[in-house]
């Protein structure tokens, strides 16, 4: 069996896709593969055109290893920039790689990595999961690959600790590219770290939320009895974005033939047109939430289902007097609170959330209007109606205005918070097995849709009854008063489990804060004044701090308070990552972790007691009712 027969084998076995592609792939003759200068003729890639070496020619594999030993600290988190032949990733692989270890490979054309199968025993890299070979991908491919490898396992820490290592030739020849990688590749670092929060004290408020929201929980049916009941059906994104004004009156008739789930923004709008939604999006933690549903009668929502994430205000579920569903966000909090309503992983905009429910209730295609992401004439923001008016001060004065791809003009202006939803919305559509339909008929592209206006996509899609509140009304499952009880008594229990829990951590956080305070004071301090340290004293002290941070690996930790710390958490995590992966003397490398640790300690213990009194309002709800 020779090389390429060996090399393809592996790549049915391993990357069934991509055998599939090399099997299909005419060579366009443009690199080849010489002897270098080595005594062992180790070969060499050479761009003909311009008879260009990807390696050093006297020897091709000490290039490679020098190279890395210089680049490589941290071995986890590695984006390769070009194949060549492989010698990167096999070295890499050899020599550096750790069971932590990834390795994102991007090459822009495929010939290389062909040339590559005849030449070289890639096995090694083909048959190990870690690397993840993005080869001859669309650039407007990469921040989904790149979003959904950075969620994978604690990579996220990582995430200032990046190894790029590239190979000469394929930067020389395809710079523009990586230039366009990197940028996508700061979106999904961006994008990964928000998801996880920016701020505690903001995520705390979802929790104190969630606790007031408690009896809610209880008391309404969850997401989960609606799961796949309308598949392959038509579903519809309303959202509320200025384009909303030019189609919204084609909804009316489709009542019964297409699942209609809309933003809370849209309700009022849809309102002012003589129509309703089945199901009505909220996730916003926020008062001015509740300002969208304010003087809405029981018949304005009859048949309408709020379908919110319980993070939002309890003024929020007040003001809507029509039945709820509830649907959790995928956070640890509802996992500890066991009580099964179903769980989605959402994006961060209303009208994200309902792309996820018609996802989940199994619609496609599922259509969207209103979603322009995007300014519209006369630097409108919202559809005529909206609750906040069709210009919203905060899009115009709060945010950074950018420029994307528009769906029929080539550049439309939008902000970061939209550019946001936008990007979350591409991840989403990546996964989803069926059809996008963008009919929102002006603002941003959204990659991965369709484009067509919302008429031809009725009459394209949208043909048969399909008995929409019917469905929903038969298939929710109303808890008992008996399972009521059941979960109000689990939840005092929990909550009760967690204020000693609290008090537990509170103790141990303050150890680690004194000894953290110790080594400042008695290494730190005194090798800034004398030069000297005791070494000995120093070690275990430093490890005394570190021994703190196993806190945060307990499960019942994780469950009750990593939602709302992780913020903290992760930045400090992923500075001390970034100092560890630096050049710095290792004595500068852990006196800037103990300090990082220190503040990290030391805001913690003001976090997880601002958590007790939250669970102190939760038992107080509960024992109200």
């Amino acid at each position: 069996m020779n090389i390429y027969e060996k090399n393809l084998q592996a790549l049915k076995k391993f990357r069934p896709d991509l055998a599939k592609k090399v099997e299909s792939y005419k060579s366009n003759g443009k690199y080849n593969t010489i002897s270098s200068n080595h005594p062992d003729k180790i070969p060499n890639l050479i761009y003909l055109p311009e008879k260009l070496l990807a390696y050093d020619n006297n020897d091709p594999l000490a290039y490679v290893q020098a190279d890395l030993r210089n680049k490589i600290r941290l071995p986890v988190l590695n984006i390769f920039f070009g194949f060549g032949l492989g010698y990167e990733i096999l070295t890499f692989l050899q020599k550096f790689a750790v069971q932590e270890s990834v390795l994102i490979v991007f090459e822009p054309e495929f010939e290389p990595f062909y040339v590559a199968l005849y030449t070289i025993d890639l096995t090694p890299v083909i048959s190990d999961s870690r690397v993840k070979l993005l080869i001859d991908i669309p650039i407007n491919d990469v921040f989904v690959n790149l979003h959904a490898i950075l969620f994978m396992g604690n990579l996220k820490l990582f995430v200032k600790a990046i190894n790029i290592i590239d190979n000469s030739l394929s930067l020389r020849l395809s710079g523009d590219y990586y230039k366009k990688v990197m940028s996508h590749l700061k979106d999904a670092v961006k994008e990964v770290l928000l998801h996880f929060g920016n701020d505690p004290w903001d995520s705390l408020i979802g929790i104190v939320n969630t606790f007031l929201n408690i009896n809610e929980i209880i008391g309404w049916p969850g997401i989960k009895d609606l799961e796949g009941i309308f598949d392959g059906k038509p579903g519809i994104v309303v959202a509320t974005g200025p384009s909303l004004n030019k189609n919204i009156h084609l909804l009316k008739g489709l009542e019964n033939k297409a699942v209609i789930c809309a933003a809370d923004a849209s309700l009022r709008v849809m309102k002012k047109n003589g129509l309703k939604p089945h199901l009505v999006t909220s996730l916003e933690r926020v008062i001015a939430t509740s300002k969208l549903f304010e003087g809405l009668t029981q018949e304005d929502v009859k048949d309408v289902y709020l379908s919110a994430c319980p993070v939002i205000r309890p003024e929020t579920y007040a003001n809507f007097p029509g039945e709820r569903i509830i649907v959790y966000r995928n956070f640890a909090t509802f996992q500890w609170l066991e009580i099964e309503k179903g769980t989605l992983d959402i994006g961060p905009s209303a009208a994200n959330m309902a792309f996820k429910i018609l996802e989940f209730l199994g619609c496609n295609p599922i259509i969207l209007i209103g979603q322009d992401l995007a300014f519209g004439e006369n630097e409108v923001t919202h559809a005529s109606g909206a609750t906040f008016g069709e210009k919203e001060e905060q899009y115009h004065t709060r945010r950074q205005i950018l420029e994307v791809e528009g769906n029929y003009v080539p550049k439309i202006k939008t902000t970061d918070v939209w550019y946001k939803f936008m990007k979350y919305y591409e991840k989403d559509i990546a996964g989803f097995k069926g059809e996008v339909i963008n009919a929102t008929e002006g603002g941003a592209k959204i990659y991965g849709t369709k484009i067509m206006t919302f008429k031809e996509a009725i009459e394209k899609y949208i043909n048969e009854d399909i008995d929409v509140i019917d469905n929903i009304k038969s298939n929710l499952k109303y808890p008992d008063e008996a399972e009521k009880e059941k979960y109000k008594k689990q939840s005092m229990d929990k909550v009760n489990e967690a204020i000693q829990y609290s008090e537990n951590v509170i103790e141990r956080l303050t150890y680690g804060f004194n000894k953290a305070v110790e080594f400042i004071n008695n290494v730190i301090v005194r090798y800034e004044k004398e030069k000297v340290i005791d070494e000995e004293y120093a070690r275990k002290t430093f490890d005394e701090v570190q021994k703190t941070l196993a806190i945060f690996g307990e499960r019942k930790f994780f469950e009750i308070f990593m939602h709302f710390v992780q913020s903290y958490y992760l930045t400090t995590i992923i500075e001390i990552n970034g100092v560890r992966n630096s050049n710095n003397h290792p004595r500068d490398i852990n006196f800037t972790v103990v300090k990082l640790l220190y503040d990290m300690y030391g805001v913690m213990i003001k976090l997880i007691e601002a958590m007790k009194k939250s669970l102190y309002e939760m038992k107080a709800k509960l024992e109200e009712n």
